[in-house]
């Protein structure tokens, strides 16, 4: 297989390119960090969704990120839209990586609307014609499959020629964020050392949604025996919800709006325990090092587990409701979280 080092071309640009969700962007930040060590002068580029954008904006390890939003009328088409991107980027890449564990035509188009010198990317096990977009092919990506998604893509990385990896997930959070959070909690007069307990009652999966019921009983479990603050969390559209649970709570309850996704993580770091569906909230805990208890209502490959230390997972059977108040308050007082 080919390595970066048998292309004749200076590296000076680079493109990396990873689409989707919060927990996808999350899963590759030890990638950026790798890159940037691997290549200390370059200017690299981060291609984001509008979804995922937010947990890399303003990182130290990255140089710029192109957004992707969904186009109307003739960009209606991914890919006329992409185009459009890239032209009005105007910046030549020397290097564009394409980070998906698994053949995509899209993301192989992509590569090729980028038209950079070495477009690296997996290619599929059987012919596909997108796969010549490919002029650095990365073949077995299948073998990939059951570990770690952040794992994975450190070793797909490797495979090219970028051994020295650097395996960091953390998120480097703004200084309006911290700012925000530090008002917020001056505001509600939390006493210093006052256990803060951050429920996000939101999942975009039906079958990880927990009953308002529970965290109600699990808000006044943690009140009662450890006296803590809950600090509830949602979507917009859930935020009704949200201000309905803490008027339900015995102890002291208060609703934190995140219009950024970088005020979550600034909120989680500054907590001792995030409860949340599996999702994206779950990464950011793993991604800040709060203790985070993720339920989940469906088995998930093990790939999409959360990474690191203190992140404690609750799966039953298909829907996150088979999970008691009891099981979750169990977690905290068994690994002494609080």
């Amino acid at each position: 297989m080919k390595k970066i080092k048998d292309f004749k071309i200076a590296i000076k640009n680079i493109l990396l390119i990873r689409r989707n969700n919060i927990g996808d962007m999350i899963g590759v930040i030890p990638v950026f960090r790798s890159v940037r060590k691997e290549f200390p002068q370059a200017h690299i580029t981060v291609l984001a969704d509008s979804t995922n954008a937010g947990i890399i904006r303003g990182a130290s390890f990255i140089d710029d990120i192109l957004i992707y939003e969904k186009g109307s009328g003739i960009y209606r088409s991914k890919y006329l839209n992409y185009w459009r991107l890239f032209q009005k980027n105007k910046r030549k890449f020397d290097l564009a990586i394409g980070l998906k564990r698994g053949f995509s035509s899209t993301m192989a188009a992509i590569i090729a609307l980028s038209r950079a010198g070495i477009r690296a990317g997996c290619v599929p096990e059987k012919w596909h014609p997108l796969q010549h977009c490919y002029n650095l092919p990365i073949e077995g990506c299948s073998k990939w499959g059951a570990v770690s998604h952040i794992d994975a893509f450190l070793e797909l990385i490797k495979t090219i020629g970028i051994e020295n990896t650097v395996k960091d997930i953390s998120i480097e959070i703004t200084p309006d964020s911290k700012a925000k959070v530090r008002g917020f909690l001056e505001g509600i007069k939390v006493p210093a050392g006052k256990n803060k307990v951050i429920f996000n009652i939101s999942n975009n999966k039906p079958e990880n949604t927990w009953q308002q019921g529970r965290f109600i009983e699990l808000g006044n479990m943690l009140y009662k025996k450890y006296g803590a603050v809950i600090i509830i969390t949602s979507t917009g559209p859930d935020m009704d919800k949200a201000l309905a649970l803490c008027k339900q709570m015995d102890g002291a309850a208060f609703y934190f709006q995140t219009p950024k996704v970088m005020d979550f993580a600034a909120l989680a770091a500054q907590s001792n325990l995030l409860i949340c569906g599996e999702g994206g909230a779950m990464h950011i805990g793993s991604a800040v090092g709060v203790p985070t208890i993720s339920l989940w209502g469906s088995q998930r490959p093990r790939k999409w587990m959360p990474y690191g230390e203190k992140q404690y997972v609750i799966m039953k059977n298909e829907h996150v409701n088979s999970i008691s108040a009891e099981d979750v308050y169990g977690a905290v007082r068994e690994n002494n979280i609080l």
